[in-house]
């Protein structure tokens, strides 16, 4: 870890010795990762381990990067309260433009406090890290990161995502539309994974679950669910998490945990799903680089409006 590294370099203590507070540090509260730790360790030792931050904008942010500093025009704000099987939250997706481009900074539960004195169309200067998300980079800005209003000027490139409708057969990799197509076949694999109860992230399974913010936790799970959909044009295969799973599915993640739990079959999962239902399916367009084919990630599924629909093609 260049954090050890670094504590070692400007203290004289071997790595070993750190290596040991770090252990000791985590056993005061398993919810502390190793970089936290770290953190923690360091500022006792009277050590700033930040990096100096420089300003980005927002089309240059690329997942992994750490301490980044940006400067955009928050176009949205959509707050919800989720609840797993675990624990009850809170999380806020804020869309953020800058002359460049568009990102989402992600927030969870007590980080939503820093929202309370701003609003829609603020300007904010965000000190955070950038991770890959489902549909993009995020940002997060984590416990050392912050958030807060700026006098400077931005101009948004967009005043939030909209999805134009497109054909299956037209989209390419990266593409962000919306797809009115039939639900034509749903994988019946297993649907649940593993994630931080906290904060809803993924976590990893070593010898205990681990989140990389709130360290080992107890894991809760949610639902992805993939499948076919086919519009005439061509058919694509999709990925649903969260609500869009469960839309799928027609249950809650609950109810899916429950009832898997009680048979310890996964077909039961699958009973209420209704293919051949013809649906309204926004998304972005992402490449598995494992099976080298794209993939439509999906961010809502809505109903077909048969009267709107008419007044489409009556525009046309």
């Amino acid at each position: 870890m260049d954090l050890i590294k670094k504590i070692s370099s400007e203290t004289g203590l071997s790595e070993d010795e750190i290596l040991n507070r770090i252990d000791e540090k985590r056993k005061q509260s398993d919810m502390i990762s190793e970089e936290g730790a770290a953190y923690l360790i360091a500022k006792e030792l009277g050590i700033s381990l930040l990096r100096k931050q420089e300003r980005l904008n927002i089309a240059s942010i690329i997942p992994g990067m750490q301490n980044v500093d940006i400067i955009g025009r928050m176009t949205r704000i959509a707050k919800k309260d989720f609840e797993t099987e675990k624990a009850k939250g809170r999380l806020a997706n804020v869309f953020l433009s800058d002359e460049t481009g568009t990102a989402r900074l992600v927030l969870w539960n007590d980080e939503i406090e820093k929202l309370d004195d701003l609003s829609e169309g603020d300007v904010v200067h965000i000190r955070g890290f950038v991770k890959e998300g489902l549909l993009g980079p995020e940002i997060r800005i984590g416990r050392y990161g912050s958030i807060v209003k700026s006098d400077e000027q931005v101009t948004a490139v967009t005043a939030g995502r909209r999805y134009e409708r497109s054909s299956i057969a037209d989209l390419t990799e990266g593409d962000a539309n919306e797809v009115k197509a039939c639900l034509v076949h749903v994988f019946e694999s297993n649907p649940f994974y593993e994630v931080c109860p906290q904060c809803n992230g993924r976590v990893k399974e070593e010898t205990n679950y681990k989140c990389d913010e709130h360290g080992n936790v107890e894991p809760a799970h949610a639902l992805v669910v993939s499948g076919i959909i086919d519009d005439g044009t061509e058919n694509m295969r999709f990925v649903s998490f969260g609500e869009n799973a469960e839309k799928i599915l027609g249950m809650k993640t609950g109810e899916a945990r429950k009832a898997f739990m009680k048979k310890m079959d996964k077909k039961v999962i699958f009973e209420n799903v209704q293919p051949g239902r013809e649906l309204l399916f926004d998304g972005v367009v992402r490449r598995n680089k494992l099976y080298d084919r794209l993939e439509f990630i999906l961010n809502n599924i809505k109903s077909v409006d048969v009267k709107k629909e008419i007044e489409r093609l009556l525009v046309k």
